[in-house]
């Protein structure tokens, strides 16, 4: 879990950067979610031992998630995937604009 969380929080810095300097808005939109993601993560990975649970870190997420339906993990996974489907919409309009369409 730790190396995919790395993984898109990299990638989500650098297309952040790219994208700055294209549209100053995105970019920082892009960066914070970069950020704020891993954060929470870990932050709310933090709260195992308070629970009876033995799992790894992302079976411990989804099952407070979906079986005990917290409002906190749910809120984790929004931020993942809004940062997922930020990275690619950036990718696309970033090659877009090296391809020389605007």
């Amino acid at each position: 879990m730790n190396l995919g969380i790395g993984f898109i929080t990299g990638i989500g810095i650098i297309i952040g950067i790219k994208t700055y300097h294209i549209s100053k808005k995105r970019g920082i939109i892009q960066l914070i979610l970069a950020l704020l993601a891993p954060l929470l993560i870990f932050w709310w990975c933090k709260k195992k031992p308070n629970f009876v649970f033995g799992g790894t870190n992302w079976e411990f997420l989804i099952q407070t998630a979906f079986i005990d339906l917290m409002f906190e993990p749910w809120v984790i996974l929004l931020i993942y995937i809004f940062l997922i489907s930020s990275i690619i919409y950036n990718i696309i309009k970033l090659r877009k604009i090296k391809g020389g369409e605007r």
